[in-house]
């Protein structure tokens, strides 16, 4: 068990993604906190899942995008399970599409509070924990529509790409505190709660990575496992694309 006593966050741990991230994290020895913001149905259910493994849990609500939300939560986990080692940011701003023409202001900032906001609010409020123990992991998770930018998501690739400067900076800052910080770049995933691509569009998206298919919640979480797991000690500011090799086509 390479996480046995750690003590890690789940921002968005309800969605697929986060829920693959929280048991996977659980089944490695790590102690979770599975944060969700509307969906406490899901929130319960990963938690069931984790206890009935012999692992550790708590289910906590959360907005990301709202500081003291965030700092009470950090503050319960803290006293709940005696400290904080590992936060991984999966949440982001809410996705639409729509032509930059026609796009406000406002559908940018949301997607910007979302993304950056969720992500510094959590930053800010686990740091000083993870300087007192000299150790920490914070994982920061993107689209890889970054990489390959599709019209009418400009708002959202914007948010996206915010994180890779902000997760090689706090990687600069906080690496003498022992605290790496790193990024993980998610193709396509599927997801059986949230809307994808029609079979047509997903099937050509497979076809166009050299392993001949989408990325599973499963994967994002085995990259997140990696950079939490001591595998991982000498890698901060990296990007890694788990994506099925689509990034080189």
């Amino acid at each position: 068990m390479r996480l046995k006593g750690k003590v890690a966050i789940v921002t968005a741990a309800s969605s697929d993604r986060g829920s693959a991230i929280a048991e996977l994290l659980a089944a490695e020895g790590a102690t979770v906190t599975i944060n969700y913001l509307r969906n406490k149905k899901n929130a319960e259910s990963v938690l069931k899942k984790i206890e009935s493994c012999g692992g550790r849990a708590m289910v906590r609500q959360a907005d990301v995008t709202v500081k003291t939300s965030v700092n009470k939560m950090v503050k319960d986990t803290i006293n709940k399970f005696g400290g904080l080692d590992i936060l991984v940011n999966n949440a982001h701003g809410v996705i639409t599409r729509n032509v930059f023409e026609g796009t406000m202001w406002k559908e940018f900032a949301d997607n910007m509070n979302g993304t950056i906001k969720g992500a510094y609010n959590c930053c800010q409020a686990v740091i000083s924990e993870m300087q007192k123990k000299n150790w920490g992991r914070i994982i920061n998770i993107m689209d890889n529509i970054v990489n390959e930018p599709v019209k009418g998501y400009t708002s959202h690739i914007t948010a996206q790409s915010a994180l890779v400067g902000f997760t090689r900076s706090l990687a600069v800052e906080l690496g003498s505190f022992g605290i790496t910080v790193n990024l993980i770049n998610a193709g396509f995933t599927l997801a059986k709660k949230t809307p994808h691509a029609p079979p047509r569009i997903q099937k050509a998206m497979a076809a166009q990575t050299p392993l001949k298919r989408l990325a599973l919640p499963i994967d994002i979480a085995k990259a997140v496992l990696f950079y939490t797991s001591d595998l991982s000690d000498f890698v901060t500011g990296n990007c890694l694309s788990v994506d099925g090799g689509k990034i080189m086509r």
